[in-house]
């Protein structure tokens, strides 16, 4: 504040002290003002950061497919009254045991207990790939199997396909940061062999050349030239072929 020098002295000093307590008050205000903001800088940095530390995970997502294969291929089905269904594009769920099948009217839905087998060309491979019922066959302790295997051959000792799915959880533990953030399908396979009606899992290498014990020796022969890796389905169809093929 500018003081006229010319006022009287008394009114000259009111006019000092006034002028000095507005300059107090005024750094006083800025003081205050300042440090208001830098609380509520503060304040809004630990907020931001709060928040991000608390946001709450997304919600799981679902990897893979209960599908025998995602795409639809051309397919005929014998059903259990021995009727036929021919030419129609379809795909299998596994888990539900059920088709969906294209037809004129739409897709629809084809429920894999009305089913005996099925046979359709594989999209990939444009092969023929056979299916059976396993509800026609029996385990080793005479229960019914259940869904439907491949028949990768066929003969005195037949070699079947199972294609397993199992739906795994999510179950991601934040404070140690391990598990799985989605829930997941898991696809396994499984080869059994079939004797007549009843099916069992194929032992490993060195059980399963017992199987053939009645050509032994040509079993062994065929597995040593054609160096058969019996961890191979491929191989272990080779040789479930060649010992079908045998008299």
């Amino acid at each position: 504040m500018k003081i006229n020098s010319k006022l009287p002295a008394f009114v000259f000093a009111f006019l000092q002290v006034i002028a000095l307590k507005a300059q107090q008050t005024s750094s006083t205000r800025n003081f205050m003002q300042n440090r208001y903001l830098l609380e509520r800088m503060s304040s809004t940095e630990q907020l931001a950061m709060g928040t991000v530390q608390t946001l709450p995970m997304a919600p799981p997502e679902v990897l893979g497919t209960d599908l025998l294969n995602r795409n639809y291929n051309r397919a005929t089905f014998l059903l259990n009254d021995s009727s036929l269904l021919e030419g129609l594009p379809a795909r299998y769920y596994i888990m539900r045991n059920e088709f969906d099948v294209k037809t004129g009217q739409g897709v629809r839905t084809l429920k894999g207990d009305r089913v005996k087998s099925f046979v359709w060309l594989d999209s990939a491979t444009s092969k023929p790939q056979v299916f059976v019922n396993m509800k026609e066959y029996k385990r080793d302790d005479g229960t019914p199997g259940a869904g439907f295997m491949q028949i990768l051959c066929e003969g005195k000792i037949g070699l079947l396909k199972q294609t397993e799915v199992i739906f795994k959880e999510a179950n991601y533990h934040v404070a140690l940061n391990v598990g799985s953030r989605d829930h997941q399908f898991i696809t396994k396979t499984h080869l059994y062999y079939l004797i007549g009606s009843t099916f069992r899992l194929l032992p490993p290498k060195k059980k399963m050349l017992f199987l053939f014990n009645d050509h032994q020796a040509e079993i062994q022969r065929f597995v040593k030239i054609n160096e058969l890796d019996l961890t191979n389905e491929y191989h272990v169809q080779a040789l479930f072929d060649y010992y079908n093929s045998l008299q």
